[in-house]
């Protein structure tokens, strides 16, 4: 466990001196004035932003189609649920109608069989 917690010190501290290299470096070797840097970073941040607004949109956008096509699919099982229902109903009424027929023929019967 000790070994993996300096395994990630030394991680951490190697991404923020590289971090700072790279900023040195950049400062003194940067082939534009700073307000020049500024605008066209501040510009590269402004197109990605926008890139990843658009993507967001069409995914927003994309998932709602999903969504109502998601809605549609529950709506119409949810109907075929409802008429299979109804029309088991319909079975158990005719069936228990059969039963009493049944029922009632066989007392007949017995009725007939006893006089």
């Amino acid at each position: 466990m000790e070994h993996q917690d300096n395994y990630y010190k030394g991680l951490f501290y190697g991404a923020v001196l590289g971090a700072a290299a790279g900023t040195i470096m950049g400062l003194l070797f940067a082939p534009n004035k700073g307000r020049e840097t500024q605008q066209i970073i501040t510009g590269k941040v402004r197109h990605a932003l926008g890139r990843a607004t658009d993507k967001a949109s069409e995914f927003y956008d994309r998932e709602n189609g999903e969504q109502s096509f998601t809605n549609e699919a529950l709506n119409r099982s949810n109907e075929i649920i409802d008429n299979a229902k109804e029309e088991a109903k319909k079975i158990l009424q005719d069936a228990n109608a059969i039963l009493r027929d049944i029922k009632n023929a066989k007392d007949t019967t017995r009725t007939e069989n006893a006089s």
